[in-house]
């Protein structure tokens, strides 16, 4: 789901280092060498694997790649041997591991033999495994990049458990059997059965028993956040329009996340979490997830055009044939719908969005839409149920073609629906933004709710005003507290200060930044003295992960914030979480 901020500095760093030509580092070539906790492990334990670095000069970030037997291990989690810095979360494909780490701010590298990285693997089957360090790529202090076809390798003896207990056993997929030999990252797969054709209303029914289910479960490794991932498939079946899976109530009624679901259909994907429910909240020994074509045919013309023949799905709970209604903030599910952007669409790929229909089928935003390129899906997050379409919008305003720094950014926000114009051809980019528009934006962007809780109303802002609740819920969240004797001044133009401690607390408050800040940072803008104490760990902060930059080698922290810049802002963050 949504990415760590902290990694947003790295994420910079390892495109630099792409453009950046390869240099030596030293007359002597790195090397590098494997190494385990223990050659041999009894199944079932954990085994780890440390990559050891020599002859390392000024050593600022690096990358591995390492090749594992995933049919033998599965990946648990990999630290950092280099202190001071951040961690990209590593991406496991397959049988690939890829890591990443770099230092911040101004300070030397790392020399000698360096400890780069340790990485935990589950034992799941028993006999020999390899891991192979493929390749290394380090960067130095200042961004020249080398990389190294490293090619070490290390082999580990999974041995049965020494109560005499067998290993486990693959087991053959029968109809409403779980598919149980497919495991991938701790990952089970199931396949309900073979599905039952509705030839009337084309509708596809899979069910799933409690049996089944409760053998899935046993057989799932939790991760490091003590979470289980099991994936449903329901295969294609021909003529099908809606696919229907049956599942045991207790399945999404639970009071604790343990459990993530991905229910897989041709039609799209939906991760779901166990707690969708409280428990016992569901009546009835069944619950259905229902994943269909949305019918399109009454809905306006102008909509329609604007969604051309691009998907739209219908996704509902049932009980028995009534509908169930759900609505949990927190508990979001997301959704993936497979797509192939057109020729125009692959030039401009974040304006693809995704609209909620509404009962008058009128298009309703989902600011957290978008196109993943990665996986060749429309992909978004939700708490409740209804029918949902992708779109290609392309939104501009005549008073933005020379910013270059801004345009794109004002243009993709603006076609996702988050910020809007002055008027249709207009969005005054100079204009100042006043305290309670930041908040009303910044709130939209990261879109919060009630559900978060309402702090109590401002002393100066009027009932009904239209940001009263965006405030309301800053206040709940403890974002703001105003500017004291109970008074917001939301009409006031809002300081650069203002607006980078707004948004650090909030992304505090999220956990999207969790480490302190460190205020030397502040010191490479010429003006950090005229930073107010406040504002400075928050300010720090941000800079720290790349999210502020300044300009003119200047922070400038008491100006007033224009439309664009507040634009820019939102824009960083907004494709920092949804990546």
């Amino acid at each position: 789901m949504r990415r760590n901020l902290q990694s947003f500095g790295l994420m910079v760093l390892m495109s630099i280092m792409l453009l950046l030509p390869q240099v030596a580092f030293a007359d002597t070539a790195p090397s590098f060498s494997l190494g385990l906790n223990a050659s041999q492990v009894t199944l079932g334990n954990d085994i780890q694997v440390t990559v050891t670095g020599r002859n390392i000069t000024d050593l600022y970030a690096y990358e591995l790649n390492l090749d594992f037997d995933n049919a033998m291990m599965e990946f648990k989690g990999i630290s950092s041997g280099v202190s001071e810095g951040f961690s990209v979360e590593p991406q496991v494909n397959g049988n690939h591991l890829q890591f990443a780490f770099t230092k911040v701010s101004k300070v030397p590298g790392e020399n000698g033999t360096v400890n780069l990285a340790t990485a935990t693997f589950k034992t799941i089957i028993q006999g020999s495994a390899e891991l192979q360090l493929k390749s290394v790529k380090l960067v130095d202090s200042k961004l020249n990049d080398y990389t190294s076809n490293a090619d070490a390798k290390v082999r580990a003896s999974i041995v049965s458990s020494s109560n005499g207990n067998p290993p486990p056993q693959t087991q053959t997929s029968t109809p409403n059997t779980p598919k149980d030999d497919q495991v991938s990252k701790g990952t089970i797969v199931m396949q309900p059965g073979d599905g039952n054709l509705d030839a009337a209303t084309k509708t596809a029914t899979f069910v799933l028993s409690n049996a089944n289910w409760d053998k899935a479960i046993q057989q799932a490794a939790a991760n490091e956040k003590g979470i289980k991932k099991i994936n449903i498939e329901m295969k294609e079946i021909p003529g099908a329009e809606a696919y229907k899976l049956q599942v045991p109530a207790n399945l999404l009624s639970n009071d604790v996340n343990s459990v993530q679901i991905q229910v897989i259909s041709p039609f799209a994907s939906v991760n779901i979490p166990n707690n969708m429910f409280r428990a016992n909240e569901l009546s009835g020994d069944s619950v259905t997830l229902v994943i269909g074509k949305a019918d399109v045919s009454k809905l306006d013309k102008g909509v329609l055009n604007q969604i051309g023949d691009r998907p739209v799905i219908d996704i509902s709970l049932q009980s028995g044939d009534k509908k169930v209604s759900w609505n949990n903030p927190n508990a979001p599910v997301t959704v993936r719908l497979p797509y192939s952007p057109n020729d125009d669409e692959k030039q401009h790929l974040e304006h693809i969005v995704v609209w909620y229909l509404s009962g008058d089928g009128q298009p309703i935003p989902v600011p957290n839409g978008r196109y993943d390129e990665k996986t060749g899906t429309v992909v978004f997050t939700t708490t409740h149920f209804s029918i949902y379409a992708s779109a290609f919008v392309q939104k501009t305003f005549d008073d933005i073609a020379s910013l270059d720094w801004a345009k794109n950014q004002i243009e993709v926000l603006a076609s996702k629906g988050i910020i809007n114009g002055s008027s249709d051809k207009s969005f005054d980019p100079d204009q100042p933004v006043t305290r309670a528009d930041f908040l009303v934006l910044l709130v939209r962007t990261l879109e919060l709710d009630r559900s978060r809780g309402m702090g109590d109303k401002f002393a100066d802002v009027r009932a009904g005003e239209y940001y009263d609740e965006a405030l309301r819920i800053a206040r709940g969240m403890g974002i703001t507290e105003g500017v004291g004797d109970n008074l917001f001044k939301p009409s006031e133009p809002i300081t650069r200060e203002d607006m980078i401690v707004m948004t650090e607390r909030t992304l505090r408050v999220l956990k999207q930044i969790t480490t302190n800040s460190k205020e030397e940072q502040l010191k490479q803008f010429k003006d950090y003295a005229n930073v107010s104490a406040y504002a400075a760990p928050s300010i720090a902060a941000l800079v720290e992960v790349g999210l502020v930059h300044g300009y003119d080698n200047a922070v400038h922290p008491k100006e007033f914030t224009n439309r664009a810049q507040a634009a820019v802002l939102m824009y960083n963050i907004f494709t920092n979480l949804f990546k």
